[in-house]
């Protein structure tokens, strides 16, 4: 199921890299003892400051290159593990299926629009939501500062598959896009033209994804060049003007030390699982609860509160009755789901179909009590969780399954 590949952590390399050594070149610039005697003081200092990297957390930051639009054109979820000295990445389509209460037009209904109306903190809350996961800090790289950084380096090489050629007047500002086929050198506007570029591939954004990845690996090698040591300097300039962040430069420093220092030996990227499909006339991509769950669970372990299974937790839910319903008309799609909820301890009263009516999105019901509802929802990764309240009803939660679980 995992792929191990070298991917959009790259970037993410080169920024922190770039913007640590900027500082750690400033700070040996500008501090530098004036006397040759042996400063004390400042062995201690570096000794605290040892300390503080060695004894640095785990933390998941979400990474989102933004348009001009303000739009999260790219989201990745990335996991720092400094003990076990691991790199875990999610990539995250910018389509994936993700209905908000109160946003019911079509485009308000992919993930990158919680970006794009609720700034950071919508994002934020829709990945913890959507994976459940504990985002720590964020970074938010504009395009003209992607830009900026790949002229800086001289141009990254990579080989395009094929021509490439879209127009939109209508964006703002407009998007021209006029690659050909080959292998060549992409300057920074060029380069965002190819990691733009979405048209053509036969796996949709999918496709667009794995072209991303291939200019990363080689935007990585490029970075690791001794040739770009010179460049730092005007790379953490750059990148400062650029870059958004609530990391500290503190924490920024202290991480990319770490990770220089310890050279993760595993760095384990995958996309988001689902495939695309359609709700009414517009694409969307459907996220693959079951196979999420369990990349989660890989990834993300040590993060992941509703994946704990103690003993209080188990009892907690095994006093929660749940009606499972399949309202999206594939065969046997309740009891696959009725299956994780048993495992997670709750007690699946009823399983059945929804007759009549078809249902692209699913839902979840508190029919008693709506923090039993959430729990549920949390389980099955299904957001709209909606109040059904009734005096009469022999169930505390039912879920309706849509096609979005397919």
């Amino acid at each position: 199921m995992k792929k191990t590949l070298k991917i959009i952590i790259f970037i993410v390399i080169g920024i922190i890299l770039s913007v640590s050594v900027g500082t750690y070149i400033f700070y040996k610039n500008i501090h530098v003892p004036a006397s040759h005697e042996k400063d004390t003081s400042a062995v201690n200092k570096n000794k605290s400051q040892n300390n503080k990297i060695e004894n640095i957390k785990r933390k998941n930051i979400l990474f989102v290159g933004s348009d001009e639009n303000n739009l999260s054109d790219t989201i990745l979820i990335i996991n720092y593990d400094p003990l076990n000295k691991k790199i875990n990445i999610l990539s995250i389509p910018r389509d994936t299926y993700y209905p908000r209460p109160g946003f019911n037009a079509p485009e308000e209904k992919k993930i990158n629009a919680a970006f794009s109306e609720e700034k950071i903190d919508g994002l934020k809350n829709a990945v913890e939501n959507l994976l459940n996961i504990k985002i720590d800090n964020y970074v938010i790289l504009n395009y003209e500062g992607f830009k900026k950084i790949i002229d800086t380096i001289g141009g990254v090489e990579v080989d395009v598959p094929f021509n490439m050629k879209y127009d939109d007047n209508s964006a703002n500002p407009p998007l021209h896009i006029d690659l050909k086929k080959g292998r060549q050198v992409l300057d920074g506007e060029k380069a965002i033209q190819f990691i733009r570029y979405r048209h053509g591939y036969v796996d949709g954004d999918l496709g667009r994804i794995k072209a991303q990845h291939q200019f990363l690996e080689a935007l990585l090698k490029k970075i690791l060049q001794p040739s770009i040591l010179p460049k730092v300097p005007s790379l953490a300039i750059t990148i400062s003007q650029y870059l958004k962040t609530d990391l500290s430069a503190s924490e920024i420093t202290q991480y990319a030390y770490q990770f220089i220092k310890d050279k993760p030996s595993t760095i384990d990227a995958i996309a988001l699982p689902g495939e695309g499909g359609y709700e009414g006339n517009t694409s969307y991509f459907f996220v693959d609860s079951i196979k999420t769950q369990e990349i989660v669970k890989e990834l993300f372990t040590d993060e992941v509160s509703s994946l704990n299974t103690s003993t209080t937790s188990l009892f907690e839910n095994t006093n929660i009755k749940v009606e499972i319903l399949n309202g999206a008309g594939i065969e046997g799609l309740a009891t696959k789901y009725a299956e994780i909820l048993k495992n997670e301890g709750f007690n699946v009263v009823k399983i059945g179909n929804v007759i009549g009516m078809t249902f692209n999105s699913s839902h979840v019901y508190a029919r008693t009590d709506e923090e039993k509802a959430k729990k549920v929802a949390k389980a099955l990764f299904i957001t709209n969780v909606e109040k059904d309240i009734s005096p009469d009803v022999k169930v505390d939660v039912t879920v309706i399954l849509g096609k979005d679980k397919k």
